[in-house]
């Protein structure tokens, strides 16, 4: 309960503060009251527009994330666990951490062309440089008593890998996954930028060119709305469901 009022207290703050600075400048041109990000909002529900564009930035991040997950995890399984696979895509991979995936834009661009595809795949590309690297991380750190238990009782190192480590690593892998939506919403607004009838990318991209802040703001908040939504739900499943896993780390909180 005290966590919940902080964090409600913390949010009165910051909106004290925002209209505070919003009297200050007194301009909507560039800080909307939050009468008119509320209003602006309802808007939205009241053109039953709210959730195409919601679901339409949701959709695309998700299917990023997921195409993502789906190359990083075996690959990353492989470079930290079989070192020929490591001596070919470790450098590659520690190369990511120095390219933008903005440099992918353009060539994306002219491959896929600038429909739904080339969105999706620019938001798993930039998930991609994210997670694999995390991917790799958490492969190369299981526990020491995994390694000696397993072969204590005989196993083999692929069956050692099968039955102990990937199990272990699973929950954290989840964990990531959900974190990467984060990434993902940074670089789906960028995609949505053009070409796009729905998505609070395109939210941004017309508020902007039509001098309107308040439709802005609005899609910002829904933003950090759903973003803070959906990483409380999903990591609260996560941890139900692997208690095992994180119930050291509670009681260490705690």
């Amino acid at each position: 309960m005290k966590k919940l009022l902080k964090g409600l207290a913390y949010i009165a703050c910051l909106l004290i503060l925002y209209e505070i600075g919003s009297t200050i400048v007194n301009k909507s041109l560039f800080m909307p009251h939050l009468g008119e990000i509320w209003d602006m909002i309802i808007e939205f529900f009241e053109k039953d527009v709210f959730f195409k564009h919601l679901g339409s930035s949701f959709l695309r991040v998700t299917a990023g994330v997921a195409i993502a997950a789906a190359i990083s995890i075996p690959l990353g399984m492989c470079i930290a666990w079989y070192k020929p696979v490591a001596m070919i895509f470790k450098p590659i991979v520690d190369s990511f951490r120095n390219i933008p995936p903005t440099c992918f834009s353009p060539m994306l661009v002219l491959i896929l062309g600038i429909d739904e595809t080339m969105k999706v795949a620019y938001v798993a590309l930039a998930v991609l440089f994210a997670f694999l690297p995390s991917v790799i991380q958490m492969c190369m750190e299981p526990a020491d008593k995994l390694k000696e238990t397993a072969y204590t009782m005989g196993f083999s190192y692929n069956r050692m890998l099968w039955h102990c480590f990937i199990p272990y690593i699973a929950p954290s892998l989840l964990k990531s996954i959900i974190l990467s939506y984060s990434v993902g919403w940074t670089y789906v607004i960028l995609a949505e930028i053009n070409n796009t009838q729905y998505g609070l990318g395109h939210l941004l991209y017309i508020g902007k060119a039509r001098g309107q802040m308040a439709m802005v703001f609005a899609a910002i908040v829904i933003i950090i709305v759903v973003g803070i939504v959906f990483d409380k739900i999903a990591n609260k499943i996560v941890n139900k469901a692997f208690a095992w896993r994180f119930s050291d780390e509670k009681s260490v909180a705690g």
